[in-house]
């Protein structure tokens, strides 16, 4: 795909003319140093507001508490209690429900923190407005009306609300631990693989609306993204403004596209899957973004053999209900032998299965791997990146290359596991899935994907 520069001013005018898209309902979006100092301008004077919070310390470039000055510009304007939510913070529903019933008394809500504390926040305002000051450039979900939460400890994204305002601050951000910037750089190359899913999802009606615009609102400055890693690795202002810029409108992309697909992939369910070993064991997760990273350049490389496979003629098999729910209930019951989650799981399984299943759907694509393969193929490749420019400038910016690296690390059998077994998780069709139906993920294919990756530096 050819690249557009990213300009400061194309960057920003991209943003103003997501947020004017009737699909997308977040008010207003402040980027820049010092940007913080404004978090209680929207809110009326004398309204009740729910600070929603952590006990884990933000600190400004400068060293200075992040949590503490905007508890205080809120009480300047209004009445503030503080809502803290204790420990390692998950979106389970213990925790959202806590969340839920310290905010019921609110007018507003604003919640300071990262991504996950973000996700409960638009959960817990529901209807009422809600801004959030971003505590690192490390998820893209800060600009979204989607949450991921814990259901029966599966991970789902589920829609919420839209935040009123959205406040990220370049100061806070250069004050971030390395490693939560370096993790939004690993949670923004999945543009160069879930765009790909996405329409290959739309080949056989499973995307729900496949969108060419939002498709590449980011991946068109591919290049300039790769091009902030070493500046993202350093901590760099200007380069960590840059990379929050971009992460908006990944999540701007999603409200214009009406769902996650824009950046929301196979790598994200690996990540998922991850998640959900860790969390059966209760332990504790590792950071969203730098495990996306890792899972992103392993699907690029089963793109790649996808493609050839495809190329050299590939038979389809759907396979059949009974033989289905068995593999999915046995892929989550080395989690959770109770066989709630695989419950979880074969729910959501169940509904692709019979879209796949359905009158005209394996025939279309047929069609697409046969007679429209060569204009198929060239847009496919035109929405993914080589995984090695992927794995390099995740090298650049120090990231984690390998799961075991990751600050939660993941051992070498839920690895194997998380990507045999990821395509039987939701109802999303992604290249697992098609490598699937075309008999081309079995454990020996993960293996050589595996090893492909091995000589990039990258994998368990």
């Amino acid at each position: 795909m050819t690249s557009t520069p990213a300009s400061p001013a194309a960057l920003a005018a991209d943003i103003e003319a997501a947020l004017e898209h009737p699909g997308v309902g977040l008010g207003s979006v402040r980027i820049g140093p010092g940007v913080r100092a404004g978090v209680a301008d929207p809110i009326p004077a004398g309204a009740r507001v729910a600070l929603l919070r952590d006990t884990v310390p933000y600190a400004d470039v400068d060293g200075g508490d992040v949590k503490a000055e905007v508890a205080a510009l809120l009480r300047e304007r209004a009445q503030v209690s503080e809502v803290v939510l204790e420990g390692d913070v998950h979106a389970d529903e213990e925790t959202v429900a806590a969340a839920v019933e310290g905010c019921a008394d609110a007018d507003w809500v604003v919640t300071v923190g990262s991504g996950t504390l973000s996700d409960i926040g638009k959960v817990a305002a529901g209807e009422r407005p809600h801004v959030i000051v971003q505590s690192a450039a490390s998820v893209n979900g800060f600009a979204d009306d989607q949450s991921v939460l814990l259901k029966s400890g599966v991970k789902r994204t589920v829609l919420s609300a839209w935040p009123r305002a959205l406040y990220v601050d370049s100061e806070v951000l250069a004050g971030a631990p390395a490693k939560l910037n370096r993790s939004g750089l690993g949670d923004m190359v999945s543009m160069f693989t879930a765009p790909a899913d996405w329409y290959l999802s739309s080949l056989v009606g499973l995307d729900g609306g496949w969108n060419a615009d939002a498709a590449v609102m980011t991946r068109r400055y591919g290049d300039d993204l790769l091009g902030l890693a070493g500046g993202v690795g350093s901590s760099d202002p200007v380069a960590l403004e840059r990379l929050a810029e971009f992460l908006t409108l990944s999540g701007l992309s999603m409200g214009v596209a009406g769902q996650t697909s824009p950046s929301s992939g196979m790598e994200h369910t690996v990540s998922h899957m991850l998640d959900m070993a860790h969390g059966a064991r209760g332990e504790r997760t590792a950071l969203h973004g730098s495990q996306v990273g890792v899972a992103t350049v392993l699907v690029a490389i089963a793109w790649r053999r996808v493609l050839e496979r495809i190329d050299a003629g590939a038979e389809i098999n759907v396979p059949g209900e009974e033989d289905a729910e068995r593999a999915v209930r046995g892929a989550f019951e080395r989690l959770d032998p109770s066989g709630k989650m695989g419950q979880e799981c074969w729910d959501a399984y169940s509904k692709k299965l019979a879209r796949l299943r359905s009158p005209g759907a394996v025939d279309a694509l047929r069609a697409a791997l046969t007679a429209d393969w060569t204009e198929h193929r060239g847009r496919l490749e035109g929405l993914l990146e080589r995984p090695e420019r992927i794995a390099g400038a995740l090298a650049e910016a120090g990231a984690p290359l390998r799961f075991s690296a990751l600050d939660r690390p993941a051992g070498e059998d839920d690895v194997r596991w998380a990507l045999l077994n990821c395509h039987l998780m939701r109802d999303r069709f992604t290249v697992a899935d098609l490598s699937f139906l075309i008999g081309a993920w079995t454990a020996e294919d993960v293996e050589a994907t595996l090893a492909e990756a091995e000589a990039l530096g990258v994998g368990a």
